[in-house]
């Protein structure tokens, strides 16, 4: 009886179940830590993207304000303004971080005509250069391949 007992013991064992559940613990720490990992990067984009977002309706706020004070400049008659921008065109930038500006382009009114908006872009001054000192494939000819005589 003791043979048919041993022959139809259940084939998992102790040694079996304790992988699995060793297997099951290492997917499950692996899902968190990438899971932490996840959510740490997208925090970093939430900060960028709302320190942008606030560098830009500060520029944006700044240059309304130079607008206006324009504007008043204009209506008042200003000498300087008129010197400086005989035909009502005016030109300026705002900084808006590191390497951008907000770039305005007004036309003032002149002659009943409204105040015009030419421009109210974010223009970029970085001053991209490539890379251009690898030289891959020298500076000869290229060597022929099929050439065996050597």
């Amino acid at each position: 009886m003791d043979r048919q007992q041993k022959a139809h013991k259940s084939i998992i064992s102790t040694g079996t179940t304790s992988i699995v559940l060793i297997f099951v613990m290492l997917s499950l720490l692996t899902f968190s830590v990438l899971s932490l990992v996840s959510a740490q990067a997208n925090l970093r984009l939430s900060r960028k993207s709302a320190d942008r977002t606030t560098d830009y309706y500060q520029a944006e706020n700044a240059a309304n304000d130079i607008m206006v004070s324009l504007l008043r400049d204009w209506a008042a008659g200003s000498e300087e303004l008129a010197q400086q921008a005989p035909d009502g065109q005016v030109r300026y930038e705002v900084p808006l971080g590191e390497d951008q500006v907000l770039a305005v382009a007004l036309t003032l009114p002149m002659d009943g005509e409204p105040l015009k908006i030419e421009q109210w872009q974010v223009v970029s001054r970085y001053d991209w250069s490539p890379d251009d000192t690898l030289n891959l494939l020298g500076t000869g000819p290229l060597p022929d391949a099929l050439d065996m005589e050597d």
